[in-house]
């Protein structure tokens, strides 16, 4: 397995951690420098840094992630056959990430494996005068539903994570749960044929994240409250 972190936790040491139970992507982005992204997990995942101007930037001062600029329509791409073990239909699912985003535009995707109301789920956040949204929607033919939550402020750095199991779907701020208006989810439909994209729509043509995203990890399982807990008390690049 590629990735800094890798490197000084072993294999054995980083599966035996309870919260790594069942993780199938961890992107550390420790790198600081080139146009990869690695995964840590079993699944052994790699991002490819997609840019149409400038190289991406690492951010400085010890400060893991990737610092994306939405007017160089940078994202990072997986292909389909790469990350099949993103394919989530009937069941739970774990996502976690930490960011700070500028806002440039009404809607910034920050991660996805889908086609828009046809297939798979995706992550983005809605910014509508002094209210500021972030939304997990799955998309299942011929419409999507979705769970939503308010309080991103733009310019902050937080650690935004959620849980879907069944019908229901949680979010939590920096480990504690917020208000999450989520109407009764249906199943995604089999993305087993989309990359996974983060930054961009999955069109690769608008919606382009603009600002500092790290850490993202995945979990094919919905975590409990004390572990949603302790990914905010880890803080961004353990």
């Amino acid at each position: 397995m590629g990735g800094i972190l890798r490197d000084i936790m072993p294999a054995t040491y980083y599966d035996k951690l309870g919260l790594n139970t069942d993780i199938v992507l961890d992107w550390p982005m420790q790198e600081g420098t080139g146009t990869v992204v690695h995964d840590v997990s079993k699944s052994d995942i790699r991002g490819d840094l997609i840019t149409g101007g400038p190289n991406f930037m690492w951010p400085a001062g010890g400060f893991y992630g990737i610092y994306m600029i939405s007017a160089w329509e940078q994202y990072i791409n997986c292909p389909a056959a790469d990350c099949t073990e993103l394919n989530f239909t009937s069941g739970d699912y774990s996502i976690a990430f930490w960011f700070n985003w500028a806002v440039d535009e009404y809607t910034q995707m920050v991660m996805g494996k889908y086609v828009l109301d046809a297939s798979g789920w995706e992550v983005y956040l809605y910014n509508s005068g002094a209210t500021n949204i972030m939304t997990v929607r799955h998309h299942h033919t011929p419409t999507r539903s979705a769970g939503y939550s308010h309080g991103w402020t733009p310019g902050v750095l937080h650690c935004f994570s959620m849980s879907r199991v069944g019908a229901t779907m949680q979010h939590y701020r920096n480990g504690v749960p917020v208000t999450t208006i989520a109407p009764a989810l249906l199943d995604p439909g089999s993305s087993v044929a989309n990359d996974l994209r983060c930054g961009v729509r999955f069109t690769e043509d608008s919606n382009w994240f603009y600002g500092i995203l790290c850490r993202p990890r995945i979990w094919s399982r919905a975590l409990t409250a004390d572990e949603h807990r302790q990914i905010y008390k880890q803080g961004n690049a353990q």
